[in-house]
């Protein structure tokens, strides 16, 4: 049919319309539901293809979506992986640092038995003991004084209490120049 032709209508007849109508009016009327039929079962089929077409390229672009994704996952797998391989390198590279930080007790044996560190070590060692003993005279010679905020040192080399003078019983003290005149020389 042509889009100039007019759209043919449903065709209705009743029983007493099958009674009464002729044998010509029915074959005309017959025709027109067969028209009108033919024109919904085109439609029908045209429905049908474009929904088969649209759900062929649905499925296209849905095959095309999942293929993209699954290649984006991949990708994401390979990068993953990539950086699971560079963090236990860089785990196996700061396990090693660590290691080689630590001198192992071989290492330590055969620097002791170098005879110049050992001659080192010897040194200082000596050196400690006597710096130690020199601190130990120090701290027993203090603690044979005994100061107090009233008095002054107490203990060794002080002067008994009966000895000691008020000011009041001390001469007048010259100045310094006066006093380095009185000195015979």
């Amino acid at each position: 049919m042509t889009n100039e032709e007019p759209l043919p209508k449903k065709v209705r007849l009743s029983e007493s319309d099958m009674k009464t109508l002729t044998r010509e009016e029915l074959c005309v009327r017959w025709n027109q539901h067969e028209a009108y039929v033919q024109i919904l079962e085109a439609k029908y089929a045209d429905l049908n293809s474009n929904d088969v077409t649209g759900l062929k390229e649905s499925e296209e672009k849905l095959k095309q979506q999942q293929q993209e994704a699954s290649r984006r996952e991949n990708i994401l797998v390979m990068r993953l992986a990539t950086k699971e391989q560079e963090m236990q390198e860089c785990t196996t590279q700061i396990q090693y640092l660590k290691q080689v930080q630590q001198p192992s007790a071989a290492q330590l044996r055969s620097s002791m038995v170098d005879p110049a560190i050992n001659l080192f070590f010897l040194k200082m060692k000596g050196e400690l003991e006597q710096t130690k003993d020199k601190l130990e005279q120090a701290q027993n010679e203090l603690s044979a004084w005994k100061f107090t905020p009233d008095r002054g040192p107490e203990g060794v080399g002080t002067v008994p209490e009966e000895v000691v003078t008020s000011d009041t019983d001390m001469p007048p003290t010259l100045p310094l120049s006066a006093q380095a005149r009185q000195l015979p020389y």
